[in-house]
């Protein structure tokens, strides 16, 4: 059976018009100046080579990629630029400098990932990252599983069908409620399971999200995720879509924190295995779907939604997590 990008039960945005999708691929095997040269033979365009560590693909059909060394402050400035900052740019050769990034950057590669970034996709043109990812496979582009200290992920950014505070609670508790099921069909990595890259929501938040009494404003919503989730590593980061509707309440509990504010979710959970054949992009994508169809179904949003408060305050609760997979097992194949 072919593997497709299925649709979410939501199309369209707020305006009307068809959503979109990013996506962040992250990998390893291949230099940057080779990835951008696959890349741009895949989609067109024209390279802007930003830094050694920072490529962009623009003037393509699907708008601009971006390609880094994800080591945020080589990408950003390189190093002449941070030493000048501490007043030793001056006491340095350039040629030294140099040569100081280049080991920076070796040193980094070991564990540090590159990561090519799509525009937000229109959901009629999902398949670009697939067709992306198995080219980058073909030229020896390595994945999470090729290093046992590779913790690469693959994240999607789906922009939230209507920013309400019903729409949020809606996808939270469907995310919540479908979580250690999504957590066995995905199978992150153990690397990544240890990093904090991809933590889970505590048992108390969750149960207060849960529980049907729980009715907020946007700012109490904003307000109490932040303060039970100061940190961007959750498996379902929802600090950009928050900083997008109110950044001055987000940055003032999370300062110094660099949150990129857009109107979408942040989806952290699958693992990067650009290096596997039977692996479809559209695998993960539709693990998320699952959540957005959850989400939409009153009915049985409310039943599991109850039945996974149980499960959570239960005291046996690591107990039954087997029977409770198999509960939300049996919703997946009904539907």
């Amino acid at each position: 059976m072919e593997k497709r990008f299925e649709q979410p039960p939501v199309r369209h945005n707020g305006a009307g018009e068809l959503r979109k999708v990013g996506f962040e691929l992250e990998y390893a095997g291949l230099t940057l100046s080779k990835s951008a040269a696959i890349v741009l033979k895949e989609v067109g365009g024209h390279i802007d080579i930003v830094n050694p560590y920072h490529y962009k693909i623009r003037d393509t059909r699907y708008g601009t990629f971006t390609l880094v060394l994800d080591f945020q402050f080589l990408v950003e400035s390189g190093l002449e630029e941070w030493l000048h900052t501490i007043g030793l740019d001056q006491a340095l050769e350039k040629d030294t400098i140099e040569a100081m990034e280049r080991f920076i950057a070796d040193l980094s590669e070991t564990v540090v990932p590159h990561e090519i970034s799509t525009s937000p996709l229109s959901l009629d043109n999902l398949e670009v990252i697939e067709e992306i990812k198995e080219t980058l496979r073909k030229h020896g582009a390595l994945g999470t599983k090729a290093d046992p200290l590779y913790a690469f992920g693959f994240h999607i950014n789906p922009e939230a069908a209507r920013i309400t505070v019903d729409d949020i609670l809606r996808t939270l508790r469907a995310f919540f409620i479908l979580y250690d099921y999504l957590v066995e069909i995905i199978q992150p990595d153990m690397t990544r399971r240890i990093t904090p890259y991809i933590d889970p929501f505590e048992d108390d938040y969750m149960e207060m999200v849960l529980d049907p009494y729980y009715d907020p404003t946007m700012p109490q919503l904003i307000d109490d995720y932040v303060e039970y989730n100061p940190t961007r590593n959750r498996a379902l980061d929802l600090l950009p879509l928050f900083a997008w509707i109110d950044v001055d309440r987000v940055m003032e509990k999370m300062e110094g924190e660099k949150i990129s504010a857009r109107p979408t979710y942040h989806y952290r959970l699958p693992n990067s295995r650009v290096d596997e054949v039977q692996w479809c992009t559209c695998d993960a994508w539709n693990s998320w779907v699952l959540v957005e169809r959850l989400a939409f179904d009153d009915d049985a949003l409310a039943e599991l939604g109850s039945e996974c408060q149980d499960y959570l305050s239960s005291p046996f609760s690591y107990f039954q997590k087997d029977k409770w997979i198999e509960r939300v097992k049996q919703w997946v194949q009904k539907r």
